[in-house]
């Protein structure tokens, strides 16, 4: 009887080192995942020349140097504001100061560009810097950072841009959908704005009266269009929001469907190489990855 109780004993300790070694080894692979897998490609500087730009340069050049697409640069020009060009290519060609942040505990974390030496830096009080700053925001543009990840996963995140100073977004599991800021963006390790090609004023006003109306404190919810249909309406209990999903709803509405591959998951990453968006402005992220419009009246053009 006292071997019997004693056997159990040994095997319930062992089952009990078992599960703390199970635990310890994923919390291991957690951290490992989080802290350098996420980070295996390091954050993007050119590996090309620096080059003196003017206001002849093309569009071409001023993307590579810059980040900054066409409408960017013709809102400065007419703006007489050439200046703000030439600190968008300090920025761009400046090595970032980042810290990975916590958004959701380990397991959702965001890169973040830091204004002091990271020795220094505590989580707790950290001073975000910024990269370029968003230059031309206009309604129903789509701001994406890549910057965010899960578990390793690079996933990122998106937002609607409802004015210049103004988002709508969905951020972290177990919040609704709400209203944030620009500014915050500027602080992400990469970002990009992307806007609807061929739209008119009118409709981008039309996509955001909408997503006021409709798409504003609406719970979180991953499984955002994988159940029923793909789109359902606001009123159905399969409906919810992920942050691109929110961005991909609110024109999909209006008959753009902004999904790159058309699958049931909606990503950042769909939003950015999406064939019905052009690039207005990218900050950390390779310009060679991405084609831009070039053409336009008086001025030299690339391809």
């Amino acid at each position: 009887m006292k071997a019997a109780l004693r056997k159990k004993k040994i095997t319930f300790r062992r089952i009990l080192i078992a599960i703390f070694i199970l635990i310890v080894s994923l919390l291991f692979l957690f951290y490992i995942l989080q802290r350098y897998w996420a980070h295996r490609e390091g954050y993007f500087v050119p590996d090309y020349e620096r080059v003196t730009l003017t206001e002849e340069s093309d569009y071409e050049t001023i993307f590579m140097q810059t980040g900054l697409g066409k409408s960017a640069v013709d809102k400065l020009l007419e703006e007489d504001d050439f200046q703000t060009i030439l600190d968008a290519q300090d920025a761009f060609f400046q090595t970032p100061e980042v810290e990975c942040v916590a958004l959701l505990g380990w397991f959702t974390r965001e890169d973040r560009l830091v204004q002091t030496p990271e020795e220094e830096v505590k989580e707790s009080d950290i001073e975000y810097g910024e990269g370029t700053p968003l230059v031309d925001l206009q309604p129903g543009d789509i701001i994406v950072t890549l910057s965010t990840h899960s578990l390793g996963w690079n996933h990122g995140h998106a937002a609607l841009v409802i004015d210049e100073n103004t988002t709508l977004e969905c951020v972290v599991l177990g919040t609704d959908s709400a209203y944030g800021s620009t500014d915050n963006w500027c602080s992400y390790s990469n970002y990009a704005v992307l806007r609807v090609k061929d739209i008119t004023p009118e409709e981008q006003k039309e996509v955001v009266k909408y997503a006021k109306s409709t798409l504003v404190g609406v719970p979180y919810k991953l499984t955002a269009g994988f159940i029923g249909d793909k789109a359902p309406y606001p009123d159905e209990w399969q409906f919810g929001l992920q942050c691109a999903y929110l961005a991909w709803y609110a024109w999909n509405h209006f008959g753009y469907d902004l999904d790159f591959d058309g699958g049931r998951l909606v990503t950042p990453y769909d939003l950015l190489h999406s064939d019905k968006v052009e690039i207005v402005q990218i900050y950390g992220m390779d310009p060679k990855d991405f084609k831009i419009e070039t053409e336009a009246e008086g001025k030299n053009s690339g391809s």
